[in-house]
């Protein structure tokens, strides 16, 4: 990749790291990648609901927007665009990570530069007004809506739990493998002063880590709770990725747990393991993939719910989420 680096120097800076970008992808896992620089995003979240994107978070500037439909970006539906960004996703995982990888890569400045798209957007709020607003980077935090459903509230938070009372149920927001034992020893302790009938441990958005920490600081423990069928669920979905997809499988095969939501967003046989290293010209990071594991069948294309919930654009202007809503009420 560093002799790669060196034939492009016709093009922007931006428009070369995502050329780079596009090379590795071409890879086509998950894993093997060429880091983005640390750069700020638009001030916007979307997310895929069926054909339907939506803006799910924003900075208080533009909270606004949050449930508007994204239409178009300059002149380009977004169907259009979300074809030109295959180019830089990863096609060897499965579907549900493309759309999740789409969304993050909509959120960039210099991709959309390089492509060529200038960075207005066209949407439509739930009236049907049309609204259009050129948008630029910012590091701003993203807010929810005032109505976000419990798995939407404290995003800036790894690792949270709360006691649903109505449902008797211990709701745990697992995003991040970050500080997980401490955090695990929260929740245990918490359980032991105060027993639940049921516990959700919500995968949702955990993008990956240590997979044998999950092992150790949370699936070993709630085996050792003793929880029979209908009492432990995992929500899972198309941002259920790496470690998590693990951990996921874990809870189905070890435990009595009940998964609930989305196929999960990667595919259970297939590399991981990030192998760090930076091109010495442009100072760029690259991950490549260093180790195959069978999780799963080989033509699997991924690890699918045992009862699969798809969330509307419907559901999600309600305030409603109805993969936790399941899970609290099965």
């Amino acid at each position: 990749m560093a002799e790669l680096s060196a034939r492009l120097p016709s093009l922007s800076d931006a428009a070369a790291v995502v050329a780079l970008r596009g090379i590795a992808a071409s890879i086509g896992d998950g894993h093997t990648f060429v880091a983005a620089p640390p750069r700020p995003k638009f001030p916007v979240e979307f997310c895929w609901f069926g054909d339907q994107l939506a803006v799910v978070r924003a900075t208080a500037a533009h909270r606004t927007l949050i449930g508007t439909q994204l239409v178009a970006i300059g002149e380009q539906p977004v169907a259009d665009v979300q074809g030109r960004l295959q180019q830089l996703i990863p096609q060897g995982e499965n579907a549900g990570y493309v759309l999740a990888q789409s969304v993050e890569l909509m959120r960039e400045p210099e991709v959309l530069s390089a492509l060529g798209i200038p960075p207005r957007f066209r949407l439509i709020d739930t009236a049907g007004t049309e609204v259009a607003v050129t948008l630029g980077p910012g590091d701003e935090p993203l807010l929810t809506a005032e109505h976000a459903p419990l798995s939407m509230q404290r995003m800036d938070e790894q690792f949270w739990f709360s006691h649903v009372a109505e449902r008797d149920a211990i709701y745990v927001q697992f995003r991040s493998y970050g500080g997980l034992e401490a955090n695990a020893i929260r929740l245990f302790d918490t359980l032991k002063q105060q027993p639940a009938r049921r516990l959700i441990v919500d995968l949702r958005r955990n993008g990956g880590g240590n997979f044998l920490a999950g092992r150790q600081w949370l699936l070993l423990p709630i085996e050792l709770l003793g929880l029979v069928a209908g009492q432990l669920f995992v929500l899972v979905g198309r941002r259920t990725f790496s470690a998590s997809m693990v951990n996921a499988i874990d809870f189905h095969r070890e435990t009595e747990a009940i998964l609930v939501g989305e196929p999960i967003g990667a595919r259970p046989f297939g590399y991981q393991e990030n192998g760090w290293f930076t091109l010495p010209g442009s100072g760029l990071r690259v991950s490549a993939a260093t180790r195959l594991y069978r999780f799963g069948p080989e033509d699997a294309d991924s690890f699918h719910p045992d009862q699969q919930i798809d969330t509307s654009y419907a559901d999600f202007v309600a305030g409603r989420d109805p993969v936790l809503e399941w899970a609290l009420g099965a």
